[in-house]
């Protein structure tokens, strides 16, 4: 007697992953929250305020890239939290850290200083709990993500 099984379902049909993975390997459409302040560059948060604000729904899901001033954007870290704690979770890598978080703060501080411009990438996925699955997934298939822990 043979065992009844399930139909194996592609996940990226039912959950539009792809979609995901191209939006963070697409580095056109990067935000730059980097400014110049007398010599050096320092991270505007009102920038990502105000366009966090201004989005159709919360992002759940972050990306941060780096880029020097003759090169393209590099995604170099992929995270996510609840949407209603995107803006707090982007604030503890970018301005201020406690010790408890795995910040890239360390890293940004020092991008910074070698006038390395920041920008981010942000999107939403609903429902919410899809962005641990997310998240795990682009970890996988991304390989410029050198900020990562890798597991």
């Amino acid at each position: 007697m043979n065992p009844k099984y399930i139909n194996v379902i592609n996940d990226s049909k039912l959950l539009e992953y792809n979609k995901v993975l191209k939006y963070f390997i697409d580095t056109t459409n990067v935000l730059n929250v980097t400014v110049k302040n007398k010599n050096s560059l320092e991270i505007d948060f009102n920038i990502i305020r105000a366009f966090i604000e201004n989005m159709p729904t919360k992002p759940n899901i972050y990306g941060l890239l780096t880029k020097t001033s003759n090169s393209q954007w590099k995604l170099r870290y992929v995270g996510q939290r609840k949407s209603k704690d995107i803006t707090q979770r982007l604030r503890q890598h970018l301005i201020t850290k406690h010790s408890k978080t795995g910040s890239q703060l360390e890293k940004v501080i020092k991008e910074l200083k070698n006038d390395v411009q920041l920008g981010i990438k942000l999107i939403s996925v609903m429902p919410d709990e899809l962005r641990h699955y997310y998240e795990e997934k682009l970890l996988r298939d991304i390989k410029t993500l050198d900020w990562n822990i890798k597991k």
